[in-house]
């Protein structure tokens, strides 16, 4: 009976040492170098809600152990959601582009797709430059062009809707001449802008693309399907396995960002590290170099990442998402 007591507390001695664990971590580190550069180098979804997209693309680089196109990847989760999908993501975004997604069905959309595209091969910065003037230049991006595209067909697109149509699509689809594009708008009315977007991208990129030969195997881990568990003995125990993990979370916590249903957003975490005596976890976002964050968050604006203390941690994150 003493000897198994004395195993029973030498077990949970090591469970504490485990969940208090903050030994510097940066998955990044382990990765093929190729994708260390593209995991330290800032990301920009640009003005278009498919965050969920690009931490998608992060785990899925390292399964596949190549930088894949997240651009690529968002375009075709965004082509398959269902008319009632698209009704309730207008309702929960008030928008009329397509935005919000969920990781994990993300990765399962591109299991069913069978090939990832390159990152080389479609660059996934979200914004770019539009040059309406000699003297003026302004930054948008595929929620802008999608709008052009509505512009278009609707016959409405003056010549400042002309240019920047022309100049976008030349920015995201550079293998295809604008006027392509327009013909095809104007030919095949009945088919959604989504459809439209991820056709060309395919098309641009099929034929080096990469086969995933066997399903991506991702799990998921959240506080509605743990509700007793620590979120970060998890995020600590995936860390440890070197794994890039898909986090979900509400981004109030990290900035003003506002909203109905608690500015969701995702991003992915890349590491741990003590500062001080406390543990903090890295972070790579999708808001390109952007350090508008709340008082505490550390920014690593050539990174495009940040610092999140251990405790806003277990306030905002919601969902974990990796691949084994």
């Amino acid at each position: 009976m003493r000897i198994w007591g004395f195993l029973v507390i030498a077990i949970c001695a090591l469970q504490v040492h485990a969940a208090n664990d903050c030994s510097t971590v940066d998955v990044r580190e382990s990765l093929p170098a190729d994708v260390k550069t593209f995991m330290t180098t800032p990301s920009d979804q640009g003005d278009i809600g498919w965050c969920y997209g690009y931490t998608a693309a992060d785990i899925v680089s390292q399964a596949v152990g190549t930088p894949i196109s997240a651009l690529h990847l968002s375009a075709y989760y965004s082509s398959q959601v269902t008319l009632l999908g698209k009704i309730g993501r207008g309702v929960v975004n008030k928008t009329t582009t397509p935005e919000g997604g969920m990781v994990s069905i993300a990765v399962k959309k591109m299991n069913e797709l069978g090939h990832v595209c390159r990152e080389s091969d479609i660059p996934s910065q979200g914004t770019k430059e539009v040059h309406i003037t000699s003297r003026t230049t302004v930054h948008n991006g595929m929620a802008y062009l999608m709008n052009r595209m509505k512009d278009v067909r609707k016959g409405t697109c003056n010549d400042l809707c002309q240019k920047s149509f022309d100049q976008l699509v030349e920015g995201f689809f550079p293998a295809t001449p604008p006027a392509t594009i327009k013909k095809y708008l104007l030919n095949n009315r009945s088919v959604s802008l989504e459809d439209v977007v991820f056709y060309f991208l395919d098309s641009s990129c099929r034929s080096k693309s990469i086969a995933l030969r066997n399903e991506l195997d991702y799990k998921s881990w959240g506080k509605k399907t743990h509700p007793f568990e620590s979120i970060n003995d998890q995020i600590d125990w995936l860390l440890n396995r070197r794994k890039l993990i898909s986090l979900e979370y509400d981004a109030s916590e990290i900035t003003d960002v506002g909203g109905i249903f608690g500015a969701g957003h995702a991003s992915t975490i890349v590491g741990r590290k003590k500062i001080g005596n406390a543990c903090y976890y890295m972070v790579r976002n999708s808001w390109g170099t952007s350090c508008d964050y709340r008082k505490g968050i550390i920014c690593l604006k050539d990174q495009g990442s940040y610092l999140v203390h251990e405790n806003t941690m277990k306030d905002m994150a919601k969902k974990l998402v990796w691949i084994d």
